[in-house]
């Protein structure tokens, strides 16, 4: 099977994450990264007057392969699960579906201990709740930009961090006792992010990222190269 047939196949899969980690060291010639990723985050979303706390959880793959030297283009996704805190027509539910999205990295700059990179993502994810007296659809898109380096502190060690940029947008559509269209949102704003990346063998990777700005949360991230 081609590396694109793998990338493909993968596209296509129901459980499909935004890249985990930092990409992987260019020390030999190997095949695209595969990523399983437990990622939690919080944020207060706006409904317009209102903003309600917005829990999300995300379990997923992400894939990545080189488009060029420099270059490296990934595609992620997988389940989502959102709870809300005030929201009355969410109150006591959890919300469940998925999210997809693609993503772009860039090296700008690197040496045999440090790499000066910039990513590019865009996200979508819908879940909803049906019950027999409501049902409730929330979706939104995530674009976020980031600016970031990653330093080795050993063999096997790396540590990264930098600055990120990004928005949300969507809306929540109810049905049922409520009926209504609302508009969310969060506001453009920055944020930063800051991880540790542990190389488990030549192609093996464990890793923990926290992050604040847009969303507030962190991941653990297990990723293989083939």
């Amino acid at each position: 099977m081609t590396r694109f047939a793998v990338f493909w196949l993968l596209m296509t899969l129901p459980v499909l994450v935004e890249a985990a980690g930092p990409l992987t060291p260019d020390d030999r010639d190997a095949g695209p990264d595969l990523s399983l990723r437990f990622a939690r985050a919080k944020m207060p979303l706006d409904y317009g007057g209102h903003a309600y706390d917005t829990n999300n959880r995300w379990i997923g793959l992400s894939l990545r392969e080189k488009a060029s030297q420099r270059v490296t283009l990934g595609m992620y996704g997988g389940y989502a699960y959102v709870t809300q805190t005030g929201n009355p027509v969410t109150a006591g539910m959890e919300l469940d579906g998925f999210h997809a999205g693609f993503s772009l990295h860039g090296v700008m700059l690197e040496n045999r201990r440090a790499r000066l990179f910039y990513a590019l993502d865009y996200t979508y994810q819908k879940v909803d709740h049906k019950g027999d007296t409501q049902t409730v659809v929330i979706e939104w898109s995530q674009p976020q930009a980031q600016l970031g380096a990653i330093v080795s502190l050993a063999p096997n060690f790396r540590l990264y961090g930098g600055g990120s940029y990004g928005r949300i947008d969507g809306e929540e559509r109810a049905s049922g006792t409520i009926n209504r269209t609302t508009e969310i949102s969060r506001a453009a704003r920055g944020g930063g992010f800051l991880g540790l990346d542990l190389a488990t063998d030549p192609d093996g990777y464990v890793g923990v990222e926290v992050r604040y700005g847009v969303i507030r949360g962190g991941e653990i991230y297990f990723k293989r190269r083939y």
